[in-house]
């Protein structure tokens, strides 16, 4: 994220957020559209929040909160890839089966896989 006082302020409400942290932000024509603030640990990648607009994640992701959470998605692998990170968890369990959907297994407290779910070579 460009705007440092931005990502301070919305790493300050992540829980967990250690001093490594980063937010993605995914924008259009200037409007931020969601986010993910995300952190490498030894080689792994940690999702430790997505925000997409309104959507709060109480029900089942739709339409343009479902392409821009699978969009945040993509960018952290991609931006943890670029890191080294060898896989991704999430700071939460699996929701209404969007990362199952995307490969990711999950117990009760997070949602994993390696990265090569998300990051492919061809």
């Amino acid at each position: 994220m460009a705007d440092r006082e931005r990502e301070k302020e919305l790493l300050a409400a992540v829980e967990g957020a250690g001093p490594e942290a980063r937010v993605l932000a995914m924008t259009d024509r200037g409007e931020e559209l969601g986010t993910v603030a995300v952190e490498l640990r030894d080689g792994t990648l940690h999702i430790l929040q997505m925000r997409a607009g309104e959507y709060d994640f109480s029900r089942k992701p739709q339409g343009e909160e479902a392409f821009i959470l699978d969009t945040l998605l993509r960018s952290a692998a991609s931006w943890g890839e670029n890191f080294g990170a060898g896989e991704i968890v999430t700071a939460f369990p699996d929701f209404f089966d969007f990362f199952k959907a995307r490969g990711f297994a999950s117990d009760d407290s997070h949602a994993f896989t390696p990265m090569s779910t998300i990051v492919r070579y061809e």
